[in-house]
Order: structure tokens, then C-alpha cells, then sequence
């Protein structure tokens, strides 16, 4: 382009007060130039996130801030009624801090199941019950938005890899856990996915000889004994009572058997995964995500124990790191939300802070 052409684009986009003057440069030989900078106050992304039982939709500056985050009540989980409520919740956020749709570079989407990236197509979802649901044509039709999509379990890695607990590494490992299983895996720095996007996809794997019944059909996937739905309706069966994430953590700490005997069997598949893909994969970190990467001692602790010991008993020289999500609940939404900035800029550049 000519110099012309940029100075108009430039003038442009500073009247837009989308890029900002900064301080001067050294001369080199003419003028001394000024330092453009882009006002990362004044994009937005939209973030979405559809599982089962949690679904988000959020809107964040280009640093990473969530600005407002809601928790969406679909009628349905049919994506002809949930995909047009995510849009209109997303419209009622924009027009509650009177954004301009031109200000927002994209909608990132972490959905459960196999998906398409490129084609912005959930495959198939056993956690949702779709199949062949082409969400960002859908959703950005909606919109008038881009739109991107990824599997919650590799925007959740994606999330630790930009600005949480696998930062500085090479290699990590993201499980979901609570709410589904699958897991994100970074691989010299770049999300590992397969030729067809299959990777990462344990939920239904047996890690339990003969353990118990999935609701897939099989036994001892490692979904039955981290997804907490129906260990919270086996609790309200037997005692009448809501369990909560604060009751449940509250009822380990204080050694009821009940919580005590989940915990352990719960354990006991998590570090099985842990140990068996970690080493297969040579990761340096390995994040868990729910309630149970909330459970240091009686959880984490055995995670990392029972890794470190089948290293040391396999004269395997590596270390590795077993921790908790860096985010809690939100994980997904950062990774959806990196997705779209660095859609529009580079990997590197996704300039979010923690």
C-alpha cells in the first residue's frame, strides 16, 4: 500500500479511537516517527460456552477481562432453540454497555464434543446430543459476527497455555472433568487435534476394570466417576438434600464416608489418566478443571503421588507438574475468547493478562 493509503487507514482508525498515539521514536534521518498502539479498551470478543449442564455467554476486552458474564437457562438444548437464545443474550449484552457491533472482532465458542474448527461444526456431541450442528454459520448468521469454534476441553487448555499454570512450558495437558470429561493437549506449544478431531476424547475410554456402569453402556469410563450430576442426585436420593460444590468440599474435609469413598474411587481413575496419557504424551503440566482439580490433598496430591512413583519405579527421567485449573469455571470462555484474537492477530499475540 502507499503512504498515503496507511496515513488515511491510520487517521481512520484513530478517529474510530481504536488506535492510539504513543511516544516518539529515534529519528532517522526525517521526522521522528510515533508509536502506534492499539486500544485494546475499545475491541471487544464475545465468549460462548454450551455444555449440558453450563451454559455461558460473556463479552471481554481484548486483555482477557470479562466486562459481563451471564448464565444462560436454555429451554431446550435443541441448537434451532439454543443457538438462537446464546445470540440474543449476547445482542442484550452489547446494547446494555452500548458497544458498537463493529467493535467486536469475533465470538469464540468452547463446546463439548468433536469438533471441526474449521468448518466451525460440532461433529458430534454425546454431552449435548448433536450431530452435524454447523454452530458458526448459524450463530454468525444470527450475529453478522465471525464466529469460531473449538472443543471446551482444548479452549480450556488453551486458556492455561496463554496465561495460566502451563505458561512457560512446552507440553500440558488440560482434563475437564465435573460436567463431561475430554482433554486438551498442547504440543510444542500448539493445540494437538488429530486429522479427525478426535484427539483428546477419553471420556468413554474404561480405565476401571469392570468399575462402574457409564451411561454410554460400558464400564468404568472415566466420565462415571468425575462427572458430578449424578453423584449430587444419589446425595439428594438418600438424604433429601441439595449438595452443593461448597457442601460436597465441606463433607470431604470433614471425612463423611460418603463423600470420602467418592473422592478416593474418584482419585484413583484421575491419576490412572493422568499417568497413562501424561506419559504418553511427555507433558510438563497437567491442569484438571472442576470440582475435583479443587481437592489439593485429597485429590491432586494423589495424582501427583501415584505419577511420580510409576516414574521413579520406571527409571523414567521426568518431571511433571499436577495441578488445579488456573480459572475455576471460566477457562472455557478465556480459550473461545483467545480463539477469536488470535484469529485476527498471531498465536503469540494474545496479549491477555492474568
Amino acid at each position: 500500500m502507499s503512504h498515503a493509503t496507511i496515513t488515511r487507514i491510520i487517521n481512520q482508525l484513530l478517529e474510530q479511537g481504536l488506535v492510539l498515539e504513543g511516544s516518539h521514536g529515534k529519528s532517522t534521518g526525517g521526522r521522528r516517527p510515533i508509536y502506534l498502539h492499539i486500544d485494546h479498551s475499545k475491541l471487544y470478543v464475545a465468549a460462548v460456552k454450551l455444555l449440558r449442564d453450563d451454559c455461558l455467554a460473556a463479552l471481554l476486552d481484548l486483555k482477557g477481562r470479562i466486562l459481563v458474564i451471564e448464565q444462560l437457562q436454555p429451554t431446550s438444548l435443541s441448537p434451532e432453540i439454543l443457538l438462537p437464545a446464546v445470540a440474543d443474550s449476547l445482542r442484550e449484552m452489547f446494547n446494555s454497555l452500548s458497544i458498537k457491533q463493529e467493535h467486536i472482532i469475533g465470538v469464540g465458542v468452547a463446546a463439548s464434543g468433536m469438533c471441526h474448527p474449521v468448518e466451525g461444526t460440532v461433529l458430534r456431541s454425546l454431552n449435548l446430543g448433536w450431530k452435524d450442528i454447523p454452530v458458526a454459520d448459524s450463530l454468525g448468521q444470527e450475529l453478522g459476527l465471525p464466529v469460531l469454534l473449538e472443543n471446551d476441553a482444548n479452549a480450556c487448555a488453551l486458556s492455561e497455555l496463554w496465561l495460566g499454570n502451563a505458561k512457560e512450558t512446552a507440553n500440558s495437558m488440560f482434563i475437564k472433568t465435573e460436567t463431561g470429561v475430554g482433554v486438551g493437549i498442547i504440543s510444542d506449544q500448539k493445540l494437538l487435534t488429530g486429522s479427525r478431531f478426535v484427539t483428546g476424547e477419553i471420556g468413554h475410554v474404561p480405565v476401571i476394570p469392570d468399575g462402574k456402569l457409564c451411561r454410554c453402556g460400558q464400564r468404568g469410563c472415566l466420565e462415571s466417576y468425575v462427572y458430578f450430576k449424578p453423584i449430587q442426585e444419589h446425595y439428594q436420593k438418600i438424604t433429601g438434600q441439595n449438595l452443593t460444590h461448597a457442601k460436597f468440599i465441606e463433607l470431604v474435609r470433614t471425612g463423611d464416608p460418603f463423600a470420602t469413598e467418592i473422592v478416593q474411587e474418584t482419585a484413583e481413575a484421575l491419576a490412572l489418566a493422568c499417568a497413562h496419557w501424561g506419559i504418553i504424551l511427555d507433558v510438563e503440566v497437567i491442569s484438571i478443571g472442576g470440582i475435583w482439580g479443587k481437592l489439593g490433598h485429597e485429590v491432586l496430591d494423589y495424582c501427583q503421588k501415584y505419577y511420580d512413583s510409576i516414574l521413579e519405579q520406571s527409571a523414567i527421567p521426568s518431571n511433571v507438574r499436577v495441578t488445579g485449573s488456573s480459572f475455576d469455571d471460566v477457562a472455557d470462555l478465556l480459550g473461545a475468547a483467545g480463539l477469536v484474537v488470535s484469529h485476527w492477530f498471531t498465536p503469540a499475540a494474545v496479549p491477555f493478562t492474568k
